[in-house]
């Protein structure tokens, strides 16, 4: 399970994909190196995740580079003369297409877990805060205490005590602490 963090920079090199596909419409000469650097920090991110798809953007790389020496990958076909730069262009074009399903399907499950513990620390944080659960942490020292003396308390009320539970299984500890944070209505 990953982490709200490389989930979100995960995310951060999905949400670049615009700005790439802009430069090759405006026929970029760097459209090509672009794609090569976004599939390298997007391998990496996958690596550091312990996240196969890392072999698979991996293997697109490679693609890419014998694109560069001239090698027309499989599946490509030009209208026209084929030139080395439509080769290239060609071919970053359709590799980041691969890569970005390949890298949006290696977190789908964990954004989609994401997704309904977001929905669920905001019910949380919502009976809390009805309850005055969060007023009755505010003398905690720093926010991370008050964070944690909070997450203490929603755990022990008997109404919510449940779905705090079910938070945690669902995302794990110290992603619950973010969501339920990001779920107050003002810092605690």
């Amino acid at each position: 399970m990953l982490s709200i963090v490389h989930l979100e920079e995960i995310r951060g090199l999905l949400l670049q994909l615009p700005d790439l596909t802009g430069a090759l419409e405006s026929h970029d000469s760097r459209f090509f190196d672009m794609v090569k650097q976004w599939l390298v920090r997007s391998e990496t991110a996958l690596r550091n995740n312990r996240l196969p798809a890392a072999a698979t953007v991996a293997a697109l790389r490679g693609t890419l580079i014998m694109a560069d020496r001239g090698v027309i990958p499989a599946g490509i076909a030009f209208s026209g003369r084929a030139t080395p730069r439509k080769i290239r262009d060609a071919s970053a074009a359709d590799i980041l297409r691969q890569a970005e399903g390949i890298t949006a399907g290696a977190i789908r499950d964990d954004a989609a877990r994401m997704a309904e513990g977001e929905r669920l620390a905001q019910q949380i944080a919502a009976v809390a805060v009805r309850k005055g659960l969060v007023a009755g942490v505010a003398a905690a020292a720093s926010h991370g205490e008050r964070l944690s003396r909070l997450w203490t308390a929603v755990q022990a009320d008997p109404d919510i005590g449940a779905a705090s539970t079910h938070l945690a299984g669902l995302v794990g500890q110290t992603n619950t602490l973010i969501l339920l944070d990001r779920s107050l209505p003002s810092p605690v």
